[in-house]
């Protein structure tokens, strides 16, 4: 064992100052003087008895500039702290049960609280805090590790004790990523860093020292092959500086600095210069996707507001214009230089900052497994895997909370839980969630009144689940572009829509296609790869003065099953007089109760939200379970529906037990039952305005053939009689066919009914004519009918497609609902 000069001085020291002799007279201490202390009796079981002795004295000093200076050692508990030979120099001092610091008597600085046999050969684990010490070794209990405990508390003295032990055996200094300084202040000793993601203690209580060790993510440090490089400022810096080129990046509370240093001669490093890079930010995380592409960084700083910003940085940024990217940070509320250079220092450090954590990203919002990933956080985390959402833009989230859970509940939440719409809107905002469990694509609806129905607010409330109502509701006065980017946004949950009257009448239909069949636009890389298309599954609800046949109908377009199967309609006005409400509840008149809606969602919101996404990844098998049984007995209340009616009625049932298990988790204050009502009264009025008793398609069909034959029928189709001939030939035109006059029937030229079926196809319209016995049929199994001789007097008789006057007279026809009101048909 080798003994420096200096270690036989400062022993020497100790010795001619009566260290080494301080805890003579002292006796081991009993139970009933360490009076139930904690801490203490913890070390009386892992150290010898004689270990912890009993003070009945107060000490005098005899070195140091405190010569002469009494400690109140009387009545106190002491441990002799040694060196790496085991002689004493100096001791500590415990009163038991008090919060005051221990009295520390030594003179040498390096001495030791020492727990296990000092055995050269052992590994050495030093510490800076005796429970961080006593715990590893409790966890341990190993022959061949001795573990060191500085009694100072102080980065120098815990240094200086490393120094002293590491002469003679191998040094083990444990600490975390987030040690600040920690292993710049022991830079050039003998002795290793273990850096592990988590404290030491921790990760002993689910692996052994060994695993810890192999673990990927640990690492052993040489500190001796680091540099100590001098302090220029006094406050700590608050993550462990990077070393790069002809400087280190150094963060401090006011900023990002890359500091420059005079390192000709290394074991005499001086400062140099500093250059501000940007306000302070940290790089807490590397992070991949599964398949390890998509390689990034996760970032965290604070904008001058202190509000905390995180993103998860796709590295891909860096190899394009930088600019980009640091727009990006810099409209989160990061201050970055404007000098050049200073301003790509800020590349390399995201890019080299040698941080050892690693997160996975994934591309979309929303389930993940069973973690629910939100843009700056997971919810339902089993703390083994960190996983981030990661895009090329930082996600401004309109996921703010304010007031309490109770608060929104009580105050406006459950005083509408007779109000039928807004029961329902406030479901919706709770059944994105179910989609991907009960493995259902999605869908919406649409709330149809006059101005000032307050469907609005209807959407602002259902907002309120989630966040500040103005910032969560977003406007159909976007490029389909845009909403595929915000439905993405919105995936696996709720997206509120203000008034489709904003939207182009042109791509509403395809818009709906797209928000519904949740799948974005193909594109192309540069390179003419295919990029991955964004996918999702919402539940939206939108609002309007029209219906989206009657709004596409403006533009020329025509609504066809398929999007009215997408998004129901569903009339605002609740049909007692007081627009949308069922009753006053909240105030005297109806614009009251809506300004006080108004009032209190912005003063309480998105707690809900939050509140729901941790009751349902508690347990998602038990969730899935029990919507799968609300949904189940929701429906077997509407067995009659056809296959298109049935699928709609499915979205209802989705929200009818989003609503429920929202009441069940006590998120609602509703009773139980309560939101199956108000699901079940708008799907009532759905199926009035539908229909149950049949393909909806086929009654647009017919609908839209005699529309067309109301339109057009004097106009454009030449009349025939039988067996007349007529002393001059009746004009028509821009003919599209002829009408018999005996009959009433109509005939369409086949050259021009496809232009007449549009937007259906033929093949459809006449299927559907012809299972409605609408359509003359004379030629076997072909749809086409060849027109009486008599008609036309010997002249070519055309095959035509018949139609009987008989559409004209079709009326709807109503069926009973579950409240006992109606559904709507067809007769003829």
């Amino acid at each position: 064992m080798n003994t420096t000069l200096t270690d036989i001085h400062e022993k020497t020291r100790a010795v001619n100052t009566g260290a080494d002799t301080i805890l003579q007279g002292c006796k081991p201490a009993t139970q009933e003087q360490l009076v139930g202390d904690t801490f203490l009796i913890k070390i009386c079981d892992i150290l010898e008895p004689e270990r912890l002795l009993f003070s009945t004295d107060d000490t005098t000093i005899y070195h140091g500039e405190q010569i002469g200076k009494t400690e109140p050692t009387a009545n106190t508990i002491a441990i002799a702290i040694t060196d790496k030979q085991g002689d004493t120099v100096g001791a500590v001092f415990y009163t038991p049960n008090s919060k005051a610091k221990p009295i520390v008597i030594d003179p040498t600085g390096y001495g030791a609280i020492v727990i296990g046999e000092p055995n050269k050969a052992n590994e050495v684990i030093a510490f800076n805090d005796a429970d961080s010490g006593i715990d590893v070794y409790m966890h341990l209990m190993a022959s061949d590790k001795t573990i060191i405990i500085s009694p100072h508390k102080t980065k120098q003295c815990l240094k200086k004790m490393v120094q002293h032990w590491s002469s003679g055996s191998q040094v083990t200094v444990p600490m975390t990523l987030d040690d600040k300084g920690l292993m710049n202040q022991l830079a050039g000793v003998k002795a290793q860093a273990l850096v592990t993601v988590a404290h030491i203690v921790t990760m002993l209580q689910h692996d052994s020292y060994e695993a810890i060790l192999a673990d990927s993510d640990t690492q052993l440090i040489n500190l001796q092959d680091t540099a100590y490089y001098p302090e220029w400022r006094d406050d700590p810096q608050l993550n462990e500086p990077m070393i790069y080129s002809d400087g280190r990046f150094e963060l401090y509370h006011d900023g990002l600095f890359f500091v420059k240093y005079n390192d000709d001669d290394p074991a005499n490093i001086t400062f140099k210069s500093k250059a501000f890079v940007c306000s302070p930010i940290e790089v807490i995380a590397k992070t991949r996707d599964t398949g390890s592409t998509t390689w990034g960084r996760l970032l965290q700083w604070r904008d001058d507001d202190g509000v905390p910003h995180t993103w998860s940085m796709p590295l891909a940024l860096l190899q394009g214009d930088a600019r980009e990217y640091r727009k990006e940070l810099a409209s989160q509320g990061l201050n970055i230089t404007t000098n050049p250079k200073q301003r790509n220092y800020l590349d390399t450090y995201i890019q080299n900052y040698p941080i050892h954590k690693r997160a996975l990203c994934v591309d979309k919002l929303g389930w993940h497994d069973k973690q629910y990933i939100l843009p700056d956080r997971a919810i339902g985390s089993d703390g083994k895997q960190l996983i981030v959402y990661q895009s090329a833009n930082s996600i401004n989230s309109t996921l703010t909370q304010q007031g309490a859970l109770a608060q929104w509940r009580d105050n406006l939440c459950k005083p509408l839980a007779e109000q039928s719409r807004f029961v329902f809107s406030i479901a919706c905002a709770f059944a994105g969630q179910l989609l991907e469990l009960l493995e259902y694509d999605g869908g919406g609806f649409h709330l149809l009144g006059s101005s000032s129905m307050g469907k609005s607010l209807s959407l602002k409330l259902a907002a309120s689940v989630w966040g500040n109502p103005d910032r969560y509701v977003k406007t159909w006065r976007s490029t389909d572009n845009a909403l595929e980017g915000t439905a993405s946004e919105h995936n696996d949950s709720f997206l509120p829509l203000d008034e489709i009257s904003e939207c182009d009448p042109k791509i509403v239909g395809k818009t709906v296609y797209m928000l519904a069949n949740g799948h974005g636009k193909g594109r192309s890389t540069t390179t003419g790869h295919n990029r991955k298309a964004k996918e999702w599954r919402i539940i939206f609800l939108s609002n309007g003065e029209e219906s989206l046949q009657n709004f596409m109908a403006q533009a020329g377009q025509k609504t066809n099953a398929g999007i009215e199967v997408r998004v129901a309609h569903i009339d605002a006005d609740a049909g007692k007089g007081l627009k949308t409400f069922d009753s006053l509840v909240l105030a005297d008149t109806s614009e009251a109760q809506a300004d006080k809606i108004n009032e209190l969602s912005h003063a309480y919101h998105g707690v809900a939200g939050i509140a729901w996404l941790e009751h349902i990844t508690t347990d998602k098998t038990a969730t899935t379970a029990t919507a799968k049984q609300l949904i189940s007995d929701f429906m077997s209340q509407y067995s009659d529906l056809k296959a298109q009616a049935h699928r709609v009625a499915k979205r209802f049932a989705i929200v009818s037990a989003a609503g429920e298990l929202a009441t069940s988790a006590g998120i609602t204050g509703w009773q139980v039952g309560q939101a199956t009502t108000a699901v079940m009264t708008c799907l009532d009025n759905w199926l009035d305005n539908y229909g149950r008793d049949g393909e909806h398609e086929q009654r647009q069909i017919i609908e839209h053939i005699k529309a067309f034959i109301e339109q057009h029928g004097s106009s454009r189709f030449q009349p025939c009689y039988k067996n007349t001939r007529l002393n001059f030939e009746e004009r028509t035109p821009n003919r599209i066919g002829y009408r018999n006059m005996d009959t009433g029937d109509y005939y369409f030229s086949k050259e021009t009914f496809d232009s007449v079926c549009a937007p259906f196809s033929k093949k459809k319209v006449l299927q559907v004519l012809e299972e409605a016995d609408l359509l003359l049929l004379n030629q076997g199994d072909r749809k086409i009918y060849k027109t009486p001789d008599t008609l036309f007097n010997g002249k070519h008789r055309p095959s035509v497609y018949a139609v009987t006057a008989n559409i004209l007279s079709c009326e709807p026809m109503k069926k009973n609902g579950t409240d006992g009101r109606n559904g709507t048909g067809h007769m003829y």
